[in-house]
């Protein structure tokens, strides 16, 4: 069974010549991945996983909240279970306004999902105008909808109340 499996391996990498073939960029990133001290790629990975640590946090404060209430002998069930979940979102919200400050931090530095890129400016009529402009890479297809929402919301309130909208960077009329 072994000797079968090794042939078959054998005869799939003759057949498929692009089998073993690894890029130069990806050997040269993963190179310098290993060179970075543990900190630094803890830091990244952080970075990059901060809502799904948000949630396994939720998760494990409701826990831990949930057993220590549990002690309390003069509470009810639902009583115990209320206050586990005010508990959890207490620390879930702590958690939540940290990863908000990474997340303010990457768009004040420009790395992330953050990134500035220099455009034509397409107000200048001669396209001469070089202008920087800060764009945002979804990480996920979808992940900007929300934003959306909120545009559709100032156009409304522009239209009703004719205050003008402003660009939330800068401070500066749209």
């Amino acid at each position: 069974m072994v000797t079968a499996d090794s042939y078959s391996r054998s005869f799939q990498q003759q057949r498929h010549a692009d089998y073993g073939y690894v890029n130069k960029s990806e050997t040269t990133q993963l190179q310098l991945d290993k060179d970075k001290s543990t900190a630094q790629r803890a830091k990244e990975w952080v970075s990059e996983q901060r809502y799904p640590i948000v949630f396994g946090s939720w998760v494990a404060s409701m826990g831990i909240a949930f057993g220590i209430v549990n002690r309390n002998q003069f509470l009810t069930g639902a009583q115990k279970l209320v206050q586990a979940r005010v508990y959890a979102q207490g620390l879930t919200l702590a958690v939540l306004l940290a990863s908000f400050g990474l997340e303010s931090n990457d768009m004040r530095v420009g790395k992330g999902r953050w990134e500035t890129v220099k455009i034509l400016d397409p107000e200048d009529p001669d396209h001469k105008r070089i202008i920087e402009k800060r764009i945002h890479h979804e990480a996920y297809s979808g992940e900007d909808q929300w934003m959306g929402m909120f545009r559709f919301t100032n156009i409304m309130r522009k239209m009703l109340t004719g205050k003008p909208r402003y660009d939330r960077g800068s401070g500066k009329e749209r």
